[in-house]
This record gives structure tokens, sequence and C-alpha cells, in this order.
């Protein structure tokens, strides 16, 4: 187990994570003042699964080295 990378890619993560949420809590605003459709909502919440697979491949990878 790389501990060092472990902590690395859980540090990235939340920084990301982070400004994605600040991003999302933007994009929820406006949809419900009607200025954003449903799809980019939906388009957001794929992105953020993507974003989490990604982040859980990085782990196993470190955990494993």
């Amino acid at each position: 187990m790389n501990a060092s990378a472990l902590l690395a890619i859980v540090a990235f993560a939340g920084a990301l994570l982070l400004v994605f949420g600040y991003l999302y809590r933007i994009a929820a605003k406006s949809h419900a003042k009607g200025e954003l459709a449903d799809e980019g909502i939906r388009i957001l919440r794929w992105a953020l699964l993507g974003q989490l697979v990604i982040f859980l491949i990085l782990a196993i990878t470190a955990f494993l080295t």
C-alpha cells in the first residue's frame, strides 16, 4: 500500500469535489429559477459519477501498489 499516494488522492479528490459541489449548487439555483434545463443538472450528475469512479480507480491503484 502506497500511503502517500493514497493521501494525495484523497486530498485531490476532496479539493475537486468542493469545486464541483460549488458548481452544482450554482447550477441548482439556476435550475430553480428556470434558467437551466433539466439536461444541465443531469449532465452534472453524470459528471459527478464519472469523477467518483476515477477517484475510486486511483485509490484502488494506490492501495494495491
